[in-house]
C-alpha cells in the first residue's frame, strides 16, 4: 500500500511539473484549417445535392419539404412523410412540366429561315459574310436574334470571325448551329464565295430535319399526356384510400418501409416513363471557342 501511495504520489507530482513548465512557455495558436468540404459532402454527393448534381437547384425545395414531412410526421406518426414530401414538391412539377422540345423545333424552323435569308443576301456577292450577316440580324426571329445580335457586335469590334463563329455556335449549343457555323468558318478560311451553295444544300437539310423532328414530337407528346393523367389518378386515389383510413395498416413501422418502397419504386416508373417520352438531342461537334 505504502508502495502505491509513493508510486502516485511520484506521477502526481511529474505531471504538476510537467504543467508547469508547459504552461509557462509562451506560443501561438495554430489557427485550424478551413474545411475545404461541408460535412456528409459524400452523401450529399451521392444523393446529387452538391454543385452540379441533378438536386443542386431544388436543394432549398427539398429541405422545405423535408422541414413540412417531418411537421407532419411528429403530428401524426408517418415518419415516412419525411422523405415522401419532398418527392413529392420535387417530382410533381417535373412530371406535369411540358417539354422543351418543341421550343427547339421551332428554333430550328427559325434558325433555317434565317439561313434562307442570308443565301439571299450573299448571293449576290456584293458583300462579305460579316456584312451578310450583319444584314440579316433584324430579320432573324427572337428565337434566334439575341445570340446573333452578339456575333454581329463581336464582328463590329473587330473580333476575327473564326473565333466569333466558334462562340456563336457555343451559345447556341445545337447540332445544326454547328453545321452552319462550320459553313462559314469553312468561308472564312478560303474566301471562295462557294458558302451561298453550301448554305443552301444546307438549309435544304435542315428543314427536312425540322419536319422529322416535328412529326417525332407530336408522338412523343403523347408519352408524356399519359405520365400526367397516370399521376392525377394516383393522387386522386391515394387521397381517397387515405381519407378513407384504407392506409391504416401502413402506420406500423414496418408498414411504412414498406410504403416508402413502394412510393419509391412507382416514382421510379413514372419518371421511367417521362424519360424514354423525352428523347436525346444530337450531340454537338465543334469544340468551345477555347478549345478551337
Amino acid at each position: 500500500m505504502t508502495t502505491l501511495v509513493a508510486v502516485l504520489t511520484g506521477l502526481a507530482l511529474g505531471l504538476g511539473v510537467w504543467f508547469v513548465v508547459v504552461g509557462a512557455q509562451r506560443y501561438e495558436p495554430r489557427p485550424r484549417p478551413a474545411r475545404t468540404t461541408p460535412p456528409f459532402h459524400g452523401l450529399l454527393r451521392l444523393v446529387g445535392l452538391t454543385k452540379g448534381g441533378p438536386l443542386h437547384a431544388q436543394r432549398h425545395l427539398l429541405a422545405v419539404g423535408a422541414g413540412a414531412g417531418l411537421v407532419v410526421g411528429i403530428v401524426t406518426g408517418w415518419w415516412s412523410l419525411v422523405l415522401i414530401v419532398p418527392v413529392l414538391l420535387v417530382g410533381l412539377p417535373a412530371l406535369f412540366r411540358t417539354t422543351t422540345q418543341s421550343d427547339e423545333v421551332e428554333k430550328l424552323t427559325d434558325l433555317t429561315a434565317w439561313v434562307r435569308s442570308l443565301i439571299g443576301v450573299l448571293s449576290g456577292g456584293a458583300v462579305g459574310l460579316e456584312q451578310g450577316i450583319a444584314a440579316t440580324l433584324h430579320s432573324a426571329a427572337p428565337s434566334v436574334r439575341p445570340s446573333l445580335a452578339r456575333l454581329v457586335a463581336r464582328l463590329e469590334a473587330r473580333q476575327p470571325i473564326k473565333p466569333a463563329l466558334y462562340r456563336w455556335a457555343e451559345e447556341m449549343d445545337d447540332y445544326s448551329a454547328d453545321m452552319i457555323a462550320s459553313a462559314m468558318i469553312l468561308e472564312s478560311d478560303n474566301r471562295t464565295g462557294a458558302v451561298a451553295p453550301a448554305l443552301r444544300q444546307l438549309a435544304e437539310s435542315l428543314s427536312a430535319q425540322a419536319k422529322a423532328r416535328r412529326e417525332i414530337e407530336t408522338e412523343r407528346s403523347t408519352g408524356r399526356a399519359t405520365v400526367r393523367w397516370v399521376t392525377i389518378v394516383t393522387l386522386v386515389v391515394l387521397v381517397a384510400t387515405a381519407l378513407s383510413g384504407y392506409l391504416s395498416g401502413y402506420a406500423t413501422p414496418f408498414g411504412q418501409v414498406v410504403a416508402v418502397v413502394l412510393f419509391s419504386a412507382y416514382v421510379a416508373c413514372l419518371l421511367w416513363m417521362r424519360k424514354i417520352s423525352l428523347g436525346r438531342p444530337i450531340p454537338r461537334f465543334l469544340p468551345d471557342e477555347r478549345e478551337a
